[in-house]
């Protein structure tokens, strides 16, 4: 089977693991990407970047934004076509890639577009004041772009059953789900070797978007300690709201974060992620995880088993959660044995269907553009 790749950026987070054991799957497999990250990781994979990489790093890929839609629209000039199937992994831009009749294409999305349908004030605050009516009007333009490039693909796949409703909802098609491999291994051997301590954790980019604020406000409110782990553009605003139990611990390295992880009391996530690799992660550990009750913590937390749900974001509800948590036992086996069905090794088996099933059904699923 041949495959090419079409992945938005590569840099290093969730979608990366995914491209990552894709490239398990397809070690000969070209990529191509607007900009790609110099990461030794990467060395041996063909990468086919695009004019951007010769002069914009791949952590400035909001500034070109307005141009994405025509490098997108003219990238099938590029892509040598000799290939079986095209998959694109994506959540803006390359799962609107058109692909030529009789290459079937599956796109592998993490989200639809989200700055086109949802939170747009956050994505506006990413730009200088002066910018943002000119932002404001390419949304528009650009959510009737991706509206009329919706149905290029054959068969989505979302990443958990909440994004593929998502996709049902925004674009009007059916998607499957395959959940995103997570390395749980690291984690389940740091669990075994590792006695719970005292603290609690969390681990996510100090956004303002992932109420970091109502864990520290709850965990202040209640003096218990609380490492958070990651850096980003909200952490001055997050270290201004902490008392003396909540402790920053900045960038963790990934040899690092199962030992933080295996020594907590339990996993905090308050944000509405699309997957959320970092709770399985805790999971794998043999800890519990206290999330907000959304999206895809819903499908990979057991409420009552092998963790909880608080309804809304709020400091109080993460209170009374944590609360609750302290009232009852936790069986850690049963956590780590609730990570199994998303191992890196189930992901290579489901994409590998999903692409035999996609070349059997031809390129005539979904399209409209070609």
């Amino acid at each position: 089977m041949k495959v090419a790749i079409a992945h938005d950026f590569i840099r290093h987070g969730g979608a990366e693991k995914c491209l990552q054991q894709m490239m398990v799957v397809w070690p000969d497999a070209p990529i191509y990407t607007f900009l790609s990250e110099d990461n030794p990781a990467y060395s041996n994979w063909d990468i086919h970047s695009s004019f951007l990489q010769r002069f914009l790093p791949a952590n400035r890929y909001r500034w070109p934004l307005p141009i994405y839609p025509w490098m997108v629209d003219r990238l099938p000039k590029r892509i040598d076509w000799d290939i079986d199937l095209l998959i694109s992994s994506s959540v803006s831009w390359m799962k609107s890639l058109v692909a030529p009749e009789g290459v079937p294409h599956l796109s592998y999305i993490y989200r639809p577009m989200m700055f086109a349908y949802e939170r747009q004030a956050i994505f506006l605050n990413h730009y200088p004041a002066v910018f943002r009516p000119f932002m404001r009007k390419f949304i528009e333009q650009v959510r009737k772009w991706d509206q009329k490039h919706a149905k290029t693909p054959d068969m989505y796949v979302g990443c958990s059953k909440w994004v593929a409703q998502k996709v049902q909802d925004t674009y009007g098609v059916e998607a499957r789900h395959l959940y995103p491999p997570v390395t749980t291994e690291p984690f389940r051997k740091a669990g075994e070797e590792t006695e719970a301590g005292d603290y609690y954790l969390t681990a996510l980019r100090l956004e303002s978007y992932k109420r970091i604020d109502i864990l520290i406000e709850a965990c202040t409110e209640m003096n218990i300690p609380l490492k958070v782990a990651g850096k980003g553009p909200d952490s001055s605003r997050l270290r201004s709201l902490a008392g003396d139990s909540i402790e920053f611990l900045g960038f963790v390295p990934d040899h690092k974060l199962p030992g933080l992880v295996a020594g907590a009391k339990a996993f905090l996530f308050p944000s509405e992620e699309d997957f959320g690799i970092a709770p399985v992660e805790a999971l794998a550990a043999g800890r519990p995880v206290l999330a907000y009750g959304a999206a895809g913590c819903l499908e990979t937390i057991a409420h009552g088993e092998t963790g909880l749900h608080f309804p809304t974001q709020t400091t109080s509800d993460v209170v009374q959660c944590i609360e609750e948590f302290e009232r009852n036992s936790w069986d850690s086996e049963k956590c780590r044995n609730s990570t199994d069905r998303f191992s890196e090794e189930a992901f290579r088996a489901g994409i590998q269907i999903l692409a035999e099933e996609a070349i059997r059904n031809g390129s005539q699923g979904l399209h409209s553009a070609k």
